[in-house]
């Protein structure tokens, strides 16, 4: 009858929408959060940025405030302070603002990642997977938060591992 191929279509279109609304939104379909206007290798260098000043910020304050109180803290001033953001490969200017739409966009997931206790090296990968989304970063300067001055001796860059007097 009629009524019940009606009541089919419905079940199954029922069915229909609970088998997808279990599978996985492909990360390209998702909508990003992040600014259309920034510079992608800006906005992946900021990232990461980010999150490895957070994790100086909160690894200085946890023992004093706990995990929880220095991860809001760190969160709250991160992004402050230019000349916290000189080590890397872009001006600080430009790091500090794309900090600031780091945080904006994706401030649920940092929280998480640094409440998880991952490493630095997996916090950036996880949270700033998007924002590096087509950035080659073999070819960029590595910067680890830390600047490394290069030594020269007799016009040969020294490793510091060979024998003899500087």
């Amino acid at each position: 009858t009629m009524r019940a191929r009606g009541h089919r279509a419905v079940a199954v279109l029922c069915l229909v929408l609970a088998l997808s609304a279990t599978l996985p939104i492909p990360a390209h379909a998702k909508k990003s959060r992040l600014p259309k206007r920034f510079d992608r290798d800006v906005l992946c260098d900021a990232c990461g940025a980010t999150v490895v000043e957070l994790d100086v910020m909160i690894t200085k304050t946890e023992k004093k405030k706990g995990r929880g109180a220095a991860i809001a803290d760190a969160m709250d001033a991160v992004c402050d302070d230019v000349y916290r953001f000189t080590a890397y490969d872009f001006p600080p200017p430009k790091i500090q603002k794309g900090c600031f739409a780091i945080l904006e966009a994706l401030a649920d997931e940092i929280e998480t990642t640094f409440v998880k206790r991952v490493s630095v090296e997996d916090a950036k990968h996880g949270v700033c997977a998007e924002a590096c989304e087509g950035v080659d970063q073999e070819t960029k300067k590595k910067t680890s938060g830390t600047a490394v001055e290069e030594t020269y001796v007799d016009g040969a860059l020294y490793d510091g591992t060979a024998d003899g007097e500087l």
